[in-house]
């Protein structure tokens, strides 16, 4: 190993370090954190004073601009769907079809179709009336419930654009959200599925406490679910991805126009909006208040993917990941961007920074570890992906949310949840190195 690679080797190595103690442990705000990172390396690199701030802002004005619009107008259309009862709507029609055989299953299917554009913890408070008056009428238990639903809610959330994490890293990545939308809706469907396999298991395997649900009427905020056809509900979601991603495969063998407007995501997400136009009245709250609401629940996200843009940049330009990349055996391949991501999981606890800071880590990776097409790079956004959902524990806010609404003690959390969380990561992963023995 030459000198400029130990060099290089150190300043990652610290950066990496910092940024697991001062998010993870220190609780300092990613956004600080991420920024100041690129600064410090583009310091510890030689970089001109004078050129630190344009290539920071580069950084981030470029991520920002991409990515702004498309998690604002996903963040409304999920308050639209919540404040509406639209998504209570959809839960109930897919448990009145599912629920009487299969609940859990019909929980889980539930949570994969809201978390696309309701924010997980969200999903789970919002439907959490449902699932314990499944658990009250069916013998489910519990435990296999919460966990269904809990999995179906984080997997398309971690997986599926326009969720913050997924969009960021696609564009980090260079991809287009709209390109990886299908694949992501796979990979969910089979990390849904997975969760709720542990969900069965871990009443049979595992010595956990029968939870008793006794129905509670008081301080109940949730909406009443809407009247009508679940297509009320389930077009505002399904129709922007669809239009995304036939758009998107379309648009390689034609230029058409309409290829072009819907292929841009935040196009798709506007026709969705149109579409939710009737749950508009619905809403308790004025649209324009709706909208306030919505600019600051995805305010603190946007920057703090924006600060993800500026790191990238900062690597990229400094050059010290490109070095290393050269040492790398392509054998590490699709490991490299799941470990990373995992480690950024485990230590601090957010799913989405997790991803922003991974792809902006490995981007610049990708070309030595043989992931530099468009294949390759698809491929190593899942991995990280799978790391990303690899084991919730009690530094992520969705691990209690989950624990306290379903009245779980943090043990049973941790053998249901937390187990749950483990077994999608691995399984996701194991299907992208699955998919690359075929395509790379």
């Amino acid at each position: 190993m030459d000198h400029s690679c130990l060099h290089s080797l150190l300043i990652i190595a610290a950066l990496v370090f910092a940024i697991v103690i001062l998010i993870g442990w220190r609780r300092y705000s990613p956004f600080i954190v991420l920024l100041v990172s690129s600064w410090v390396v583009a310091v510890g690199s030689n970089i001109p004073l004078a050129d630190i701030t344009p290539m920071v802002s580069q950084g981030m004005g470029q991520v920002f601009g991409q990515t702004a619009l498309i998690i604002f107008l996903g963040t409304l259309l999920g308050n639209v769907l919540e404040k509406s009862g639209g998504a209570l709507l959809l839960a109930d029609r897919i448990i009145a079809f599912l629920g009487k055989r299969y609940p859990a299953l019909a929980l889980a299917m539930t949570g994969y179709l809201v978390s696309i554009p309701v924010y997980c913890d969200s999903g789970f408070i919002l439907l959490n009336s449902i699932r314990e008056s499944i658990a009250l009428k069916t013998d489910s238990h519990p435990v296999t419930l919460s966990t269904g639903l809990a999995g179906g809610l984080y997997a398309t959330h971690t997986m599926v654009p326009p969720t913050p994490g997924p969009a960021a890293a696609a564009i980090i990545l260079g991809l287009s959200p709209s390109v990886i939308i299908p694949y992501g809706a796979v990979l969910a469907l089979a990390a849904t599925l997975a969760a709720l396999y542990w969900g069965h298991l871990a009443v049979r395997w595992i010595s956990v406490p029968e939870i008793k649900i006794t129905k509670n009427t008081e301080c109940d905020t949730t909406p009443d679910p809407v009247s009508g056809s679940i297509w009320i509900a389930l077009s505002p979601i399904l129709l922007p991805l669809v239009l995304m991603s036939v758009a998107s495969f379309h648009s390689q063998a034609s230029n058409s126009s309409w290829t072009t407007i819907f292929a841009q995501p935040a196009n798709a997400l506007v026709v969705g909006l149109l579409v939710a136009i009737p749950l508009f009245r619905l809403c308790r709250q004025p649209l324009s208040e709706m909208v306030s609401e919505s600019i600051r629940a995805c305010g603190g996200i946007i920057l703090v993917i924006a600060a993800g843009g500026a790191l990238a940049e900062t690597l990229q330009q400094t050059g010290h990941i490109s070095v290393i990349s050269r040492t790398l055996p392509c054998e590490t391949g699709l490991l490299l961007p799941f470990l990373v991501a995992a480690v950024f999981k485990i230590a601090q606890g957010s799913s989405t920074v997790a991803l922003i800071a991974s792809a902006s880590m490995i981007e610049p990776m990708l070309p030595a570890l043989g992931l530099g097409s468009e294949t390759g790079r698809i491929l190593a956004l899942f991995s990280a992906g799978a790391g990303a959902m690899f084991v919730a524990h009690a530094n992520d806010s969705y691990f209690w949310v989950v624990a306290q609404f379903s009245r779980f003690d943090a043990v049973t959390a941790y053998r249901s949840f937390t187990m749950a969380t483990l077994v999608q990561g691995i399984t996701c992963y194991l299907l992208v190195q699955l998919a690359a023995l075929f395509v790379l």
